[in-house]
């Protein structure tokens, strides 16, 4: 079923990404199955073609599908093992490889605010500009109200003077 919104795409993707942090940290125990991940990644990555987005902003959205689809659903997990001096090393790994997909993300995040940022302070500016065309455009109304009266009382006084009665 192809995503109906923007939003939509972006909740399914959000709650793909938990479910995959949760295989990841937490192994096969999470109750998530690596291969019905898969599908629903790749039924999201469809599913970008029929948004409304610039091609840019699709390959951005394309390359953190990927990203799941790679270091989630199982990809490259292993369980740590009891004893032996290589499980600590093992999880100290995986711990760091948490870390690093935890710095992307708040890189993503960093661009995404910057983003935004950006996008307010046009917005801003625009909304001033606006206010100070309606500004301009109420004097000049209020000029053009001044003059028809004017022209108004001299028409009145005009016909006064000429009339005969």
């Amino acid at each position: 079923m192809p995503m109906a919104s923007v939003a939509e795409w972006d909740n399914e993707y959000a709650r793909l990404a938990r479910v995959s942090s949760q295989m990841r940290t937490q192994g096969m125990s999470s109750g998530s199955d690596p291969q019905q991940l898969n599908q629903h990644l790749s039924r999201l990555d469809a599913g970008l073609m029929s948004l409304p987005l610039p091609a840019a902003e699709i390959q951005r959205r394309r390359r953190l599908v990927q990203g799941l689809k790679t270091s989630g659903a199982g990809a490259g997990y292993n369980p740590p093992q009891q004893g032996g001096g290589g499980g600590q090393q093992q999880q100290q790994s995986l711990m760091q490889d948490a870390m690093n997909r935890q710095d992307d993300m708040i890189d993503e995040l960093a661009v995404g605010v910057s983003r935004l940022r950006d996008q307010t302070q046009v917005i801003g500016d625009e909304s001033r500009m606006h206010v100070n065309l309606l500004n301009d455009m109420e004097t000049n109304l209020d000029s053009a109200h001044a003059g028809l009266e004017t022209e108004t009382r001299r028409a009145a006084q005009l016909k006064e003077d000429q009339s005969v009665w």
